[in-house]
């Protein structure tokens, strides 16, 4: 007698106890008997999450969306097509997925997280935050709303809300996992306010109640490290390492601690004392690389293409560490393996016309830029290189060169000397009292290995809507001349810098730096950005002396040495009070000075979504 064919129901249900197990196969087999003819919609729809699980998204993509068009008013149909976009990079199209799932079904939790997930993945952060606060209308109170929404407050610098909306649910929250939850999310709300003994003990209470939140000493340990507390936290992360030898970011931390504090007796000794993993053998070259030791950095990288000559990352570091040793010719075919295996990146496309450059080829750099300006119309690094480009082969149209019709020298670098705040007649007065108040800030260690300063420190956490006071006062003149920049620029669509005029903005990073005796920062660019600044704090006497220049800040010179008439094309005097804008993408550095020192804050500006 035949066995009688299984039942929708009953083959989906096989299917899904195949899929659990990771039989994959078993689990297309489970669904044959459902897909002839006209199959129904849920049959489409776990046919979809195999060919997910599979990597063919683009097939799991295509069944997904006619199981969606079959049964238009499933939430979890929505859902799943929304995913499947996510995997082809068609992101608007996939929160216009998650959009329909939660408009079908308000209480659905993966859907809302999923949703507030990627906007703030592409950096649409106020959609983001927008999306939790419906989230929690949706479902008052719900855990993982509560956790987006104030993860979000504290990068979008409003870390006091942040703190209001946790401490309101703490008194509810059920059981300890949530609760330790809620207690490392205050602990990094009051760390945003600089309120870091404080943090210290949100930190502590956290561990005692879910000791299991992922990378919760490393919090402490930069939260002593606020404090000065530099030789706990190098035993915290010593600590940790013991336990977890190879995980990679460990190793980072206690490495850019050790390099600040200037303790070169056991930088980087933690990686030879670890397993040599693929991920260890890249941080360690991330450092030597940033010390521009390329010899060495080179060789960690072919020992990791020796394993697998595809591997991504070591391909582009390797190509880099070429190009630092000067071997341009062998780095261009290493950019070139590296760009076969990376075409979305518009950073090494910048990299690798830089490498073109320095081998005397503006041709070739400009067409590498053009190629990733395609994948990033608004890449701060291709940007950046483009013109240095044009200028080497002294390119013009209509009498104008094209570098100066990106970057604008004259027109979108601009000095404003800011009005005293209120309750202040002089800016000099109300910047002597913020620069003693910034001392508080300055964590007492050398420059990041990864910054732009030479003999000097910067502050690591926003400091903007972090709560200080004198700081605050001041970004209310910052708003005000940012404003008043943007509204002056013209309106250009074709224009890389000029189209991305908006009428609101907002603050991506800021922070304060400072300058010792001899201090100074390299050539670079602010590949986040897109207007960047600098606001003086304080100046040396040294800066007055309009003849050596010792200090001014300087654009359009880059960092590597090419074959430019006028590297500098304008400089401009620092001065107590003045706010300098300009481009993201535009080269800047400054003078070295004799003095005491140099305080600044700055920031990188970018349109509101």
């Amino acid at each position: 007698m035949a066995t009688p064919p299984f039942s929708l129901q009953q083959s989906l249900e096989q299917a899904v106890r195949m899929l659990q197990q990771g039989n994959l196969a078993g689990a297309e087999q489970a669904l044959a008997p459902q897909l002839a003819g006209t199959p129904d919609p849920a049959a489409l729809h776990m046919l979809g999450a195999v060919r997910l699980h599979q990597s063919r998204f683009a097939e799991a993509e295509q069944l997904l969306a006619r199981a969606r068009a079959g049964n238009p008013k499933s939430p979890i149909f929505a859902y799943g097509h929304g995913g499947s976009l996510v995997r082809l990079g068609r992101n608007d199209d996939a929160i216009e997925a998650f959009r329909a799932a939660v408009r079908l079904k308000p209480d659905f939790a993966a859907a809302w997280r999923d949703l507030a997930a990627l906007q703030e993945q592409l950096e649409r952060l106020e959609d983001a935050a927008a999306t939790c606060r419906r989230w929690l209308q949706a479902m008052p109170g719900h855990p993982d709303a509560v956790l987006s929404l104030s993860g979000l407050l504290i990068r979008t610098e409003n870390a006091a809300d942040a703190e209001s909306l946790l401490r309101r649910h703490l008194a509810a929250a059920a059981g300890p996992r949530y609760a330790g939850a809620l207690h490392n999310n205050l602990a990094l709300a009051l760390r945003g306010q600089s309120r870091h003994e404080e943090a210290l003990a949100e930190f502590e209470r956290a561990a005692g109640l879910n000791p299991s939140i992922p990378y919760l000493d490393v919090q402490r340990a930069d939260v002593l490290q606020q404090l000065k507390r530099h030789d706990e936290a190098l035993a915290l992360y010593r600590k940790m390492l013991a336990a977890s030898p190879a995980d990679p970011h460990l190793h980072q931390f206690y490495n850019d601690l050790l390099y600040r504090l200037g303790k070169g007796e056991d930088y980087l000794k933690s990686y030879d004392r670890a397993p040599r993993t693929r991920d260890l053998l890249l941080g360690k070259a991330f450092f030597l690389s940033h010390e521009l030791k390329g010899e060495q950095a080179h060789a960690l990288y072919e020992e990791i293409l020796a394993g697998n000559p595809d591997d991504r990352d070591a391909l582009a570091g390797d190509a880099r560490a070429l190009a630092m040793t000067g071997r341009h010719g062998e780095a261009m075919g290493a950019f070139d393996r590296a760009l076969a295996r990376n075409p979305g990146s518009a950073e090494l496309f910048a990299d690798a016309a830089k490498t073109a450059l320095q081998a005397d080829d503006p041709e070739k750099a400009v067409a590498l830029c053009e190629k990733g300006l395609a994948v990033n119309p608004h890449d701060q690094n291709c940007l950046s290189v483009i013109g240095l480009g044009w200028r080497m082969m002294e390119d013009t149209v209509t009498g104008e060169g094209r570098d100066e019709q990106l970057s604008g020298y004259d027109r979108f670098v601009r000095a404003f000397d800011l009005e005293p705040p209120e309750g202040f007649s002089r800016i000099e007065d109300f910047n002597a009292e913020l620069n003693a108040y910034l001392d508080k800030v300055h964590t007492g260690t050398g420059e990041y290995i990864n910054q732009s300063l030479r003999q000097g420190s910067q502050t690591a956490a926003h400091l903007f809507g972090a709560g200080h006071p004198l700081v605050e006062k001041i970004r209310e003149r910052i708003d005000q001349a940012v404003a008043r920049y943007i509204a002056e620029l013209a309106e250009d669509e074709d224009h890389p810098y000029l189209s991305r005029r908006a009428r609101d903005f907002r603050y991506h990073g800021s922070w304060s730096a400072r300058l010792r005796d001899c201090g100074f920062h390299v050539n670079h660019v602010h590949p986040a950005g897109w207007i960047s600044s600098a606001y003086y704090v304080h100046v040396p006497e040294a800066v007055k002396d309009a003849e050596g220049r010792q200090g001014w800040i300087k654009f359009g010179e880059p960092i590597f040495d090419i074959a430019l008439k006028d590297p500098v094309r304008r400089i401009i005097q620092p001065a107590v009070g003045r706010l300098v804008l300009f481009p993201s993408f535009m080269w800047h550095g400054t003078v070295p000075f004799r003095g005491p020192q140099r305080t600044t804050i700055a920031f990188d500006v970018v349109p509101k979504d």
